[in-house]
């Protein structure tokens, strides 16, 4: 009998029964894999399991001397929810549309186990991260209950046709993207400049946060900005800030990208070379300290703030351009990108396992997050009148549907209790585009901030708000 034309629960249960836990070291009671043959195969690539893989790359973060990676924290999964085969297949494509993640899990008809390495019947327990009991239920997915139902409750107001301020009680992060200011957009690289002329992404992007967060207040909603004014959010300074966890988190990152070709030489040599090689000298840059910075301590700062509001909806604001100083007519569309569509070579570190694995069960937020998106650029298209992106494969993400693209980004990946909905605006770096940006002759306010924009954010904010209508009427 295929185990997967069963219905799957999830559950924490007691003592005795099956059970949620993580592990480091302990051992697991009756674990067993009746997918260890054919099953299995059919989950995962054909591999060259190397049974000394961790010991090696333990052996090149020692050299190093960086701190082996700790066990990732599992408190924040699903202890209670239904799977079936359908909602773990109708997903997996877009979370892990390379087998990436697949390599480390095991799925059987009584468990899904996460593991430290390239799963195998033979791999030992010792290397088994988490796993989850399995029990047949043919009911719905029940993971993030309360998110769902309160959003149930606030698409109950918008339909009241009589209620002025439906969106209250909703609480709406906003994440204007980079950060603006000269010094930033050359630090970023994020602005076109053509003949003196220049449209900076980090101000359009905080522009359009406060006509967005200006409409969404006006429904009601609470809303929140990452920040406020143009610079990082992260408080820390630039120069002397601690880069250690940013780059202890490159190297735990390499183990399934640069790193794996030197985890085939022997120990003396993994001694006597790694502090030479040429992606280990990267990391103690001076790009590469700025670099830890941008994409490191000011994107973790947005996110800790994610996790302390625990929104209920994060969007993340921004545009498409591909060089600073060259335009092109060729393209103009829109699109989000949704959690998922990590690579494999991004599954080399234990915490980005867990966090895709936590979007892949997580059914109902990460579907809500999917409907509000396409929700969001299909008005947002007809606002702005420009199509949606529909190539298949769009940069390093996977479509899910017209405009919408599962794609692993830092803030994607760490929002594990909100709905999730990044956006990419419109490209101004598209001729036609370009010159609109360049006339900044609306003013507006936003929380006595006075500020003046380009017209053309106008249809950009008109499209997300009407696209949020759009949603919680359905």
């Amino acid at each position: 009998m295929n185990p997967w034309k069963f219905h799957f629960i999830i559950l924490l249960a007691a003592a005795g029964n099956l059970s949620a836990h993580a592990y480091e070291t302990e051992h697991v009671r009756g674990y067993t894999s009746s997918l260890a043959g054919p099953r299995v195969s059919a989950y995962h690539e054909i591999l060259e399991i190397d049974s000394a893989r961790i010991e090696k790359f333990n052996l090149a973060l020692d050299t190093l001397g960086i701190p082996r990676e700790a066990a990732p924290d599992f408190s924040a999964f699903p202890l209670a929810q239904t799977l079936s085969e359908n909602d773990l297949n109708a997903r997996l494509p877009y979370i892990d549309p390379d087998r990436g993640l697949r390599r480390y899990l095991n799925l059987s008809e009584t468990s899904i186990s996460l593991f430290r390495d390239f799963f195998s019947a033979a791999l030992p327990v010792d290397l088994l991260e988490y796993t989850l009991g399995l029990t047949t239920a043919p009911s719905a997915p029940t993971d993030s209950q309360a998110l769902i139902a309160h959003l149930a409750q606030i698409s109950e107001q918008v339909k009241d046709s009589n209620n002025a301020k439906p969106l209250t009680g909703l609480k709406i992060l906003i994440d204007p993207g980079h950060m603006g200011t000269d010094f930033w957009d050359i630090q970023t690289g994020k602005f076109v400049e053509i003949s003196g002329k220049k449209v900076s992404e980090g101000m359009i992007n905080l522009w359009t946060s406060y006509l967005v967060a200006n409409e969404l207040e006006d429904l009601g909603a609470t809303v929140t900005l990452t920040h406020t004014e143009a610079g990082p959010v992260s408080q820390q300074n630039y120069q002397t800030f601690d880069t250690a966890p940013f780059v202890n988190q490159y190297f735990y990152d390499s183990q399934d990208d640069w790193m794996g070709k030197y985890l085939k030489l022997s120990d003396s040599e993994i001694k006597s070379t790694i502090k030479e090689k040429i992606e280990v000298k990267r990391a103690y840059t001076e790009s590469e300290h700025d670099e830890f910075f941008i994409d490191g301590e000011d994107l973790a700062a947005r996110s800790e703030m994610i996790d302390t509001l625990r929104p209920d909806i994060v969007f993340d604001i921004h545009y498409d351009t591909n060089s600073p100083d060259r335009l092109q007519n060729s393209i103009d569309a829109l699109e989000a990108f949704v959690p998922g569509g990590i690579g494999t070579t991004e599954t080399g570190s234990r915490l980005m396992r867990n966090y895709t694995l936590k979007q892949l069960l997580d059914v109902n937020r990460w579907q809500a997050s999917v409907d509000l998106a396409s929700d969001v650029v299909n008005a947002m298209s007809e606002s702005e009148q420009i199509p949606l992106e529909t190539q298949e494969r769009y940069v390093t993400s996977i479509k899910v549907k017209d405009g919408v693209y599962a794609r692993n980004l830092y803030i994607t990946r760490r929002n594990l209790s909100s709905l999730m909905v990044y956006l990419e605006c419109l490209h101004y770096d598209n001729e036609t585009e370009f010159k609109k940006m360049l006339d900044v002759s609306e003013t507006g306010s936003y929380h006595g901030t006075n500020f003046s924009y380009p017209a053309r954010i106008r249809d950009v904010a008109n499209g997300v708000r009407t696209g949020i209508l759009n949603y919680f009427k359905r």
